[in-house]
């Protein structure tokens, strides 16, 4: 690591060893439990869980998510493993345990230490990983015994540190293709209250069925509604001419045509019934106008009142009932093939 950025990071922190600092906890006998504390689900997780456990043979491994404040007891020659940041909470909690543990290793997969390294990112992810980044490094340095990282580049970078590589050990089920229904929702911004309303029923289905996903087309407030539902991805609006080529080259499941009551929503067509058409859907649409008299009750589609629970059972049952999607949508496109 270049000596001025170390100098300017590290100050006089240049090894990542206790015993300097005048902590007796430093490797007083061979660990009993491993503590990977993390937060939340990443792909750093993913993807390394499995090779720094593989660093601890016949030793329990035990998962902490660093967002959960609840209480974890630290044991005698319990070690601890930190996954790119550690917040202060957890900064305060380890100290008054220090000398419990066999040691506290640092494990980095990007370059989270040095600030000339961010300054090509975008400026709102560069001010996050420089605040956070700024809040642990003295802590690192001074309460870790080693430090791990993920490629030679950052092994070169910090050898000062005596880094030791950990290569990325997937399991086989991230590994597997997974087959899942596809649930899509394609309102244009003009159906904002209607994204707003799926998302209860969303949010139940993804509970209720494990084997779909979701996406829907929505602005950064609707991005922000759903971004925490599992298995659901907004997508950014697009002009008709991408739309068009994107429909013609997806294939969906099970589409969703809500239509609340208002003024503007009276006026609509049933163009929603033609794009299900061309990917291969089955619509589950609003018992109303436009789709009253284009859609019949469970021949060429679904017609529902607007009611949360409604949609809940008519999705959960299309998706464990193949023969019956498939006939639905069949009859839906010889419907529009007749329209023609």
């Amino acid at each position: 690591m270049d000596e001025m950025i170390r100098k300017v990071l590290f100050k006089k922190y240049r090894k990542l060893n206790k015993k300097e600092h005048g902590l007796s906890s430093l490797l007083h006998g061979p660990c009993r439990r491993v503590i990977i504390l993390h937060e939340g689900n990443s792909p750093t997780l993913a993807y390394f869980q499995q090779s720094i456990a593989a660093q601890f043979k016949d030793i329990e491994v035990i998962l902490k998510d660093g967002n959960d404040l609840s209480h974890l007891s630290i044991q005698s020659d319990d070690a601890i493993v930190i996954i790119r940041f550690i917040s202060s909470h957890w900064q305060a909690k380890i100290e008054l345990d220090i000398d419990k543990l066999s040691r506290i290793i640092y494990f980095m997969d990007d370059d989270l230490l040095d600030p000339t390294a961010l300054q090509r990112l975008p400026k709102e992810y560069r001010k996050k990983i420089l605040r956070r980044a700024s809040a642990q490094h003295r802590w690192i340095t001074a309460y870790c015994d080693e430090f791990w990282v993920s490629t030679p580049y950052l092994e070169k970078k910090y050898s000062a540190f005596d880094p030791k590589i950990i290569n990325p050990m997937p399991s086989n089920i991230l590994l597997e293709h997974t087959p899942m229904l596809r649930i899509a929702y394609h309102g244009t911004s003009s159906h904002r209250d209607e994204k707003i309303w799926l998302y209860e029923v969303i949010n139940q289905v993804m509970n209720l069925c494990h084997n779909v996903t979701f996406e829907i087309f929505g602005e950064h407030d609707i991005y922000k509604l759903y971004r925490n539902t599992p298995r659901v991805t907004v997508l950014h609006p697009m002009t008709w001419e991408n739309y068009l080529v994107y429909t013609k080259t997806q294939r969906i499941d099970i589409g969703l045509a809500p239509l609340l009551d208002s003024a503007f929503n009276a006026g609509r067509g049933p163009v929603k019934f033609y794009d299900f058409v061309r990917m291969g859907a089955v619509g589950i649409y609003s018992n109303r106008a436009p789709y009253k008299g284009v859609v019949m009750q469970n021949v060429n589609g679904i017609l529902l009142e607007n009611d949360s629970e409604l949609w809940v059972n008519a999705i959960k049952t299309l998706a464990h009932s193949h023969e019956k999607r498939m006939q639905l949508a069949h009859n839906a496109k010889q419907s529009a093939i007749r329209s023609c």
